[in-house]
């Protein structure tokens, strides 16, 4: 984070702008907008800053060159000239005199940031790209644009009104948060975006008088949310399991997702480390069912974090056991699993017509039966392993004892989906060699099959390294295509 984002109290406060032409204009509307009184200073004016003065009474122009005294008495600079000279002076004056100065498309010189702004008043939000490219950052505006509602300001103005009311009603911190919660994201919103605020305010009126009637009964009724992280590519959750990551009270998360899934969690959200990594310290998976089932049970909303799909080999029926056995409410929310993403991120298709009609998935773990799973496995099939990187030999001298061929495509895609993306293109009888010689380390999923070979030809991700075993007539096919 190159800036802390800061929202200022300007009402009534004077602010300097030296410039007299359309940027300084601009920068003097801004301002009036934030209740501000601007003062600019230059040596003439436009005829849309003279406009502005004679409309706006709290606008001060000053018809002379600036002179670094004149900084003193303000709050905030802006240096908004088209004299690089000029805006240099400025912005060293109010470096010396200790006030945050903005030198317009210059943010080597600015200590603070003119950026983007979606007003949806009193709701503001403000979007910067720390100066480097006031381009995207219109860009994310007109995104954030689309999807914030226009009227969200009126939720925001009956939040307000009714506030000091609420923390009086449920004076648990935790029972008033799912409370507001629930009122953006239900009814009383709804209302609001339509314009019915009197239906709004009735609505809220009848939430609060539930919520006050079950918060004297007793502690809030916790739920647990297993949620599909995906299989390491941040942006690959889904849009129903990042609003649940940012509601929760709790965030239990595994080594396999995105760690930069954490930061759309609230800041007092408590995060907590359940991960299991072979040959290291690991959390047991009944630790993590007892874990679960206590923090529910207590009335939190938490988050059960799991890389892929937590359906697909992460072990959710365990935990959902648990849940029902204690008889406490859950739900499930889907990830883009291991499989399809590391497939999808190395060109792999996991079914492709006469080529591939059916997929196998199953795991290199000893704790599994592997060796009948892989005797399921059959040519024109796709077959997709979890885990067990190092039974690689084991699981290729297993599938050439079962009648596989020496030259079945079979490639690696390591740490799928992420920048670390790395794919390795060989052969059943070349796995364990090239397992050895890559180095290859886990989290990594190996496809064998007939369409395994297309990664060399279909790779797209560009963060993705591929390296192709030379020796392998597969692989030499898969480059000549």
């Amino acid at each position: 984070m190159r800036h802390l984002p800061l929202f200022a109290q300007l009402r009534g406060r004077a602010c300097l702008i030296v410039g007299g032409g359309h940027v300084a204009e601009r920068r003097a509307r801004l301002l009036l907008e934030a209740g501000a009184r601007p003062t600019l200073v230059a040596p003439e004016f436009s005829a849309g800053v003279e406009a502005l003065a004679a409309a706006e009474p709290t606008v001060t122009l000053v018809r002379a060159p600036f002179t670094d005294d004149l900084v003193e008495r303000f709050w905030l600079v802006v240096a908004a000239t088209n004299d690089s000279e000029v805006n240099a002076r400025v912005a060293a004056a109010a470096e010396r005199a200790q006030r945050f100065c903005n030198v317009v498309d210059d943010a080597e010189r600015s200590t603070f940031i003119m950026p983007a702004i979606v007003d949806r008043d009193p709701v503001t939000i403000a979007i910067s790209s720390a100066g480097l490219s006031p381009v995207i950052a219109r860009h994310v505006k007109g995104l954030i644009e689309s999807l914030v509602p226009s009227r969200i300001g009126a939720l925001a103005r009956l939040a307000g009104r009714w506030r000091a009311r609420v923390r009086g009603a449920l004076p648990d911190a935790d029972v008033r948060r799912h409370f507001w919660e629930e009122v953006v994201a239900g009814p009383v919103a709804a209302h609001c975006e339509a314009g019915r605020d009197e239906a709004a305010e009735k609505a809220l009126v009848r939430m609060l008088d539930e919520a006050a009637r079950g918060a004297s009964h007793g502690a809030p009724r916790g739920v647990a949310w297993l949620v599909g992280a995906g299989p390491g590519n941040p942006d690959l959750i889904t849009l129903r399991g990042r609003q649940l990551l940012a509601a929760a009270d709790v965030v239990l998360y595994d080594r396999l997702g995105a760690p930069e899934l954490l930061r759309f969690a609230r800041r007092d959200a408590e995060l907590i480390p359940v991960g299991k990594a072979p040959n290291r310290p690991t959390t047991r998976q009944e630790e993590i069912n007892r874990l679960l089932v206590e923090l529910v049970a207590a009335g939190k909303r938490v988050c059960r974090l799991k890389g892929g799909d937590p359906m697909v080999f992460g072990r959710a029926g365990e935990e959902l056991d648990a849940l029902v056995e204690a008889g406490l409410p859950f739900e499930v929310v889907p990830g883009v699993s291991a499989v399809e993403g590391c497939a999808a991120f190395a060109g792999i298709p996991l079914t492709l017509r006469n080529v591939s009609r059916a997929l196998l998935i199953t795991t290199g773990h000893d704790d599994n039966d592997a060796s009948s799973d892989l005797a399921s496995f059959k040519p024109g099939q796709t077959l997709a392993i979890y885990m067990g990187v190092a039974k690689y030999p084991r699981i290729a001298a297993d599938l050439i004892r079962l009648g596989h061929s020496p030259e079945t495509p079979a490639t690696i895609v390591e740490r799928g989906t992420t920048d670390a993306q790395r794919v390795i293109v060989t052969t059943l009888g070349r796995l364990p060699e090239a397992t050895e010689r890559y180095g290859v380390a886990p989290p990594a999923l190996l496809i064998v099959g007939e369409t395994a070979r297309l990664a060399a030809r279909f790779a797209w991700f560009q963060p993705s390294t591929v390296e192709i075993d030379d020796a392998s007539p597969a692989a030499q096919r898969a480059r000549v295509s």
